[in-house]
């Protein structure tokens, strides 16, 4: 795997002294790497947001889909980079579906509402969690509990879409199309279907400049 530069610097500074074997300096430079990545994406999310006048949509996917996904795993690209940029289309996507369907009668967000908390109910008690090949859950005892803490999140996030309901806040419907959809995102991240989009996405071996 290539890295950027600077994390190979800042990898080669903090090894410099202590002896480490070139392995030990790779790992290294891989999580100063991931960091970076995340970092940035980040930055350019909250960006994207201000942008395309759907910050507070971004800000709600940032939350909802991170607390989801620590626990019920899901499909994962195989290259930090084409992850980062997969995030970024799919909240900016979903973020200005919220902001155009936010407009619509409650009732209709009402029912949709049902129908995620009810689908991700089902694939997170069903397939939850899912983990990657690099990253292993051998534990079953760890396997129960983050099955177990996904159901929870997922609890949470219901009472805090009644709450969302119930409140005048001018993006209260935004935030709450936007949860929506976090939530069919992540359920079809634990699917085969989502596996496979990945893997053919990953498939294509895009270039990305360092």
């Amino acid at each position: 795997m290539s890295y950027l530069s600077i994390s190979k610097r800042i990898a080669g500074y903090l090894s410099s002294g202590t002896e480490l074997s070139s392995e030990k300096e790779e790992i290294i430079t891989y999580v100063i790497e991931v960091i970076l990545i995340n970092v940035l994406n980040l930055i350019n999310l909250l960006l994207l947001g201000l942008l395309f006048n759907v910050l507070p949509g971004v800000i709600t996917c940032l939350i909802a889909v991170r607390f989801l996904r620590h626990n019920a795993g899901g499909a994962h690209s195989n290259s930090p980079w084409r992850c980062a940029l997969i995030t970024a289309v799919v909240f900016v996507s979903i973020s200005m579906a919220a902001s155009y369907l936010s407009n619509i009668n409650q009732t209709y967000i009402d029912s949709m509402a049902i129908v995620a908390i009810g689908l991700g109910t089902f694939l997170f008690a069903r397939l939850a969690p899912v983990d990657s090949p690099a990253a292993p859950i051998i534990s079953a005892n760890r396997r129960k509990r983050l099955k177990y803490s996904s159901l929870i999140v997922i609890a949470i996030i219901s009472l805090v879409m009644v709450f969302l309901r119930q409140s005048v806040w001018i993006y209260s419907q935004e935030v709450q199309v936007a949860i929506i959809l976090s939530v069919l995102w992540v359920s079809f991240n634990l699917t085969h279907s989502a596996h496979l989009l990945i893997s053919n996405i990953d498939s294509l071996n895009l270039k990305i400049r360092r």
